[in-house]
């Protein structure tokens, strides 16, 4: 099931990176605010070469809300 927040979540990430919609260490690290790699990749599952899809990026920012 789809959290309710993803949408919105994945709109502003895309909005964000002007409709990329594959993401580095940069782009998390602007959007977000961390400012550690370690901290980014402890949250965030990075593929080997430090890239995330904005999608897995808005299902993990959404994870913790409650529906």
């Amino acid at each position: 099931m789809e959290n309710k927040y993803y949408r919105d979540n994945l709109a502003a990430i895309l909005e964000f990176t002007g409709g990329r919609h594959l993401l580095g260490y940069g782009d998390i690290y602007r959007y977000t605010g961390l400012k550690d790699h370690r901290a980014i990749r402890k949250r965030y599952p990075l593929n080997k070469d430090g890239t995330i899809t904005a999608e897995t990026l808005a299902r993990r920012l959404c994870e913790g809300a409650r529906s």
